[in-house]
């Protein structure tokens, strides 16, 4: 590193350049001065050196030993500056940098997952890293900016944060292999009636519980909770166990556990999927991302189970962070 108060980076390119050419007159036209102009900023970077750069003869112009030295370090100093200065443009373009996603396990979709895959390929400078959380872990990572962009169901609000709707689907049936009401296809809101069910905490649940709830009274029944998990994932698991049945998202059917089938509803209550990210974070990156996930849902009417991008590529510079109120499953 230089520790002058006058060299400048012009000065190093003026000395690098009659280096290159060993002749000030083409050396001056390779940066666009005039040559005596660049003769005497030669000269005044000698002096602020100290030491003497060139041999001058009328015929010739050679590198001293001292300037055979420098011209190393100073073709360095230009090549990092270079560098520099082109990784600020890349991370104003947001080509470069990071970003963290927290998220329920149980939104890791198709959608998701081809989002994530095309993001990388278009923006492979990018390290992603993601946590999987709870929905209300999942606001509070977000809000806290341990992440920058979060991944939901349910109904909720925060008003420092952007709330963005990625569409809808509809819930299903889980409940166990053996149970009389595996041999239906469609099961209606009476048909549950009398069943246990299996839900998540209501704490925490985003008012997911809620559309639950609104739907048995509309068929004239409130749910009777056997048992809680907080997980979806585990939830299910629990139905796997012979607990009782639960109302899960469609997309979710691709869970196979052995002792647990999946039937559609009649009329079936559906819930929302969201992202969420802060309303003041103007982070380039942050920005690239949302707006694909925004076009990847025009892309697609049936989110979140249909590819909106055709590739098929591993993410790359992925880290996996494990959140500590995650279960282990």
């Amino acid at each position: 590193m230089f520790c002058s108060r006058v060299m400048e980076l012009r000065h190093l390119r003026y000395f690098v350049a009659v280096a290159d050419t060993l002749n000030f007159r083409r050396a001056a036209e390779r940066v666009h001065i005039e040559q005596s102009p660049l003769s005497q900023q030669i000269r005044n970077l000698e002096q602020e050196l100290g030491v003497q750069l060139f041999t001058r003869t009328k015929r010739r112009v050679a590198l001293t030993h001292a300037g055979r030295v420098f011209v190393g370090d100073a073709q360095a100093v230009l090549a990092r500056a270079n560098d520099g200065v082109e990784r600020a443009r890349q991370a104003a373009r947001g080509s470069i940098g990071t970003l963290s996603l927290a998220y329920l396990t149980s939104m890791t979709n198709t959608f998701f997952l081809s989002v994530i895959h095309e993001f990388q390929y278009q923006h492979p400078g990018v390290s992603l890293s993601f946590s999987d959380m709870v929905p209300n872990g999942v606001l509070n990572a977000v809000a806290q900016r341990s992440a920058d962009v979060g991944f939901l169901r349910g109904v909720f609000c925060c008003e420092e944060l952007v709330i963005e709707e990625l569409g809808t689907e509809p819930l299903v049936v889980a409940l166990p292999k053996g149970h009389p009401l595996a041999q239906k296809k469609t099961l209606t809101g009476s048909d549950l009636a009398k069943e246990p069910f299996v839900m998540v905490p209501d704490e925490g649940s985003m008012g997911y519980n809620d559309i639950i709830r609104a739907y048995c009274r509309e068929n004239g029944f409130s749910p009777v909770l056997r048992a809680e998990a907080n997980q979806m994932q585990a939830v299910i698991w629990l139905v796997h166990l012979g607990l009782g049945l639960s109302l899960i998202p469609l997309s979710l059917k691709g869970l196979h556990r052995g002792n647990v089938v999946y039937r559609d509803l009649r009329d079936p209550p559906s819930i929302s999927g969201k992202m969420v990210y802060r309303r003041n974070d103007n982070s380039p990156v942050l920005r690239n991302f949302v707006d694909l996930v925004m076009t990847a849902t025009r892309k697609v009417p049936g989110w979140p189970l249909e590819r909106p991008f055709s590739r098929d590529r591993k993410p790359r510079s992925v880290r996996k962070k494990v959140a500590p109120d995650s279960l282990n499953r």
